[in-house]
């Protein structure tokens, strides 16, 4: 009966070992890279020179194929704005450059640009093969902002 007991407990909720589910998480995080169709769950931001601030709303970072759709939180000094803030990192965009590299054999780095009506944006993005994401925005007209988040499936 002990034997059961620990096999059973080797299993997640959904009949996965451990093994198994960072197997699986690795090769969903890949498919969203080369299919270039992933969503990233925001849920720290680290303003330049602020304390980190956990947030609670459904942020998240959305690229798909040659289009981002960035639904992100902003606390930071702007230099040349429209009337009233504009829309900070809540926009549609169409991406160039868009480049990944492997450095590690469980990290990515991907990079881009996306520019509307309001700035420029430069985006730099730390993918981690357990779905775990860094990205670090550089604003032409904004202070640069960071985000922790994970990649959603």
């Amino acid at each position: 009966m002990a034997v059961v007991l620990m096999a059973t407990s080797c299993r997640t909720n959904d009949g996965l070992t451990k093994a198994e589910r960072e197997a699986l998480v690795t090769r969903q995080v890949q498919e969203g890279l080369d299919t270039r169709h992933y969503t990233i769950a925001v849920d720290w931001m680290r303003p330049l020179g602020l304390r980190p601030r956990h947030v609670t709303s459904n942020y998240e970072l959305k690229v798909n194929g040659d289009e981002v759709d960035s639904y992100l939180p902003y606390i930071g000094e702007g230099h040349n704005l429209p009337y009233g803030g504009g829309k900070a990192l809540n926009f549609k965009g169409t991406i160039k450059n868009y480049s990944i590299t492997y450095p590690t054999s469980n990290r990515s780095h991907i990079e881009f640009t996306v520019t509307n009506v309001e700035d420029s944006y430069f985006f730099r993005i730390d993918m981690f093969s357990n779905g775990k994401a860094f990205i670090d925005i550089i604003p032409r007209e904004r202070d640069a902002i960071s985000f922790e988040g994970e990649m959603v499936f």
